[in-house]
């Protein structure tokens, strides 16, 4: 097959592919005969006529229709072979020449990206030491205790902190000042906690020193960044105050710490050192990451990429398409969010691509990176993963396996990331800054 290749731009091509006209008859002849079959003549079975009658009866667009579809791939293919190039995705088909002995074929295709890598062995980059202070595991273990507090119901005047069951309705006043009820701004039983800022600036304040049974009236304002039909109106809110309950926050003691239900920590001191060691993973874990996204970055920085606009653009269609199931899942519609927002969706897409392009940088980098120095996933790096993940979650190695082998490739592709990922961090340097010296303390003489 005689192929020719035009280069569209840097990153799409069209490739005209000549098909032989030996192989081109040969494909038009078993498309013949597999149409035939289907024909009916009276007198005779289905696809049984004399050739003569079923040629008279298949018509030539169908026999070529039926060909196409047969020589299609192939014809992709040598010519992929012979012009030695690398697609991205799926071609656009054209046919742009056919007759019984003839048939040009135009595939246009995006080029898969190249990457031509900068340095990316003996980079350097900032990471310091992970530290605790004793603040800090004071603030985690009173969120722990806060987080296993009781609710407890109490008769006096609301205050911040608190939690609220009350019903509310919301009212707009109209052009003679009638108040009307709005959409949305009314419900039964509401569980607020005072303090928490989900409410219109003003609302949760207004209801500091409310008791129950008591009935409220509330005036406030909505923002300017908010749904067109609310922003920027004062709206009236008549509220029934149903129960008041206080957080009761345990004290800090052997008990205490039993109840929060960790394993291995019964006692005050065990307490602190499981958080002292939980927040130092933490560190390390962040430090880490900043550590490896400084090495990545670095790299894309260093190097050269040729990667088709489409590519980026879809990438901003699929973050597209997810913030649109994310508006879904809270009942919100774009037009919605951008007015609270106070954005648009060209802003948004803009953000997108400002954070795909990186996104896709690195990962093309990486992936080059795992090609040049031969790193992969062996079958010895698989069954090491399987029994990890089965000593983690306690399960039989078959049945890891079984779930594995589900999606091996993908499981593969993921193992020979955290190997790429590996190489890079041992390959580089870690400079950890030096604690400055205290200053020697001066005196004078009086």
């Amino acid at each position: 097959m005689k192929h020719t290749v035009e280069q569209i731009t840097p990153t799409k091509v069209k490739l005209s592919v000549e098909v032989d006209s030996l192989v081109w008859k040969e494909h038009q002849e078993k498309a013949f005969h597999k149409l035939a079959q289907k024909v009916k003549v009276d007198g005779f079975r289905p696809g049984k006529a004399p050739e003569a009658m079923l040629r008279a009866r298949v018509k030539t667009e169908d026999i070529w229709n039926e060909a196409i579809d047969s020589v299609l791939t192939p014809a992709y293919v040598d010519g992929l072979s012979n012009a030695k190039l690398n697609p991205f995705s799926r071609p656009d088909v054209n046919i742009a020449k056919i007759s019984p002995t003839e048939l040009t074929v135009e595939y246009t295709f995006v080029l898969a990206p190249e990457v031509e890598l900068g340095t990316y062995k003996g980079l350097k980059a900032k990471k310091p030491e992970a530290k605790v202070s004793e603040k800090e595991i004071k603030e985690s273990i009173d969120k722990l205790l806060e987080g296993n507090a009781d609710l407890v119901l109490v008769e006096r005047e609301a205050k911040m902190g608190d939690s609220l069951t009350l019903d509310f309705k919301g009212f707009l006043a109209d052009e003679e000042g009638k108040l009307t009820p709005f959409e949305g701004g009314e419900a039964s039983n509401y569980n607020l906690v005072l303090g928490s800022h989900s409410f219109v600036p003003g609302f949760e304040e207004a209801l500091v020193g409310v008791k129950p049974g008591e009935d409220k009236e509330i005036k406030v304002t909505f923002p300017e960044a908010y749904v067109e039909n609310l922003a920027g109106k004062e709206a009236t809110f008549r509220c029934k105050i149903h129960e008041i309950k206080e957080k009761q926050i345990p004290e800090l003691n052997d008990e205490a710490v039993e109840d929060l239900g960790l394993a291995d920590v019964k006692t005050v001191e065990q307490l602190k050192e499981h958080q002292k060691t939980t927040l130092l993973n933490q560190k390390k874990t962040e430090i880490d990451n900043a550590f490896y996204n400084d090495l990545i970055k670095q790299i894309v920085d260093g190097s050269k990429f040729k990667i088709d606009e489409s590519i980026l653009d879809n990438e901003v269609n699929a973050r597209m398409e997810q913030f649109h199931q994310q508006l879904a899942q809270q009942g919100l519609s774009e037009e919605q969010y951008f007015q609270i927002t106070q954005s648009n969706e060209e802003a948004l897409r803009a953000q997108y691509r400002a954070e795909a392009e990186p996104n896709v940088k690195a990962y093309l980098a990486l992936h080059e990176i795992g090609h040049v120095e031969k790193i992969e996933a062996t079958d010895e790096d698989v069954e090491a993963e399987i029994k990890r993940m089965a000593d983690q979650y306690r399960m039989g190695v078959d049945e890891i396996r079984g779930y594995v082998e589900k999606d091996l490739e993908g499981w593969k592709h993921n193992i020979a990331d955290r190997k790429v990922r590996d190489f890079i961090i041992s390959s580089s340097v870690a400079d950890s800054p030096k604690p400055k010296a205290k200053a020697e303390a001066k005196t004078e003489d009086k």
